[in-house]
């Protein structure tokens, strides 16, 4: 694979697990399965990973 496309596969993986998070922590608390300072800590990765796929260089 060549950089564009790993740049590109990266970025769908950074974005999926940003919104795997978010679509976790809101099933499981509708479920009353999950406890505050766990979901803070799964959204805090989802941010992470969008954070981390918008510092990435767009070429």
């Amino acid at each position: 694979m060549d950089g564009a496309k790993t740049r590109n596969l990266i970025g769908i993986i950074l974005k999926g697990i940003g919104l795997a998070m978010g679509i976790a922590v809101f099933v499981l608390s509708i479920l009353g399965s999950i406890e505050n300072d766990i979901s803070i800590k799964l959204l805090s990765l989802g941010v992470v990973a969008y954070g981390l796929y918008l510092l990435q260089d767009k070429k």
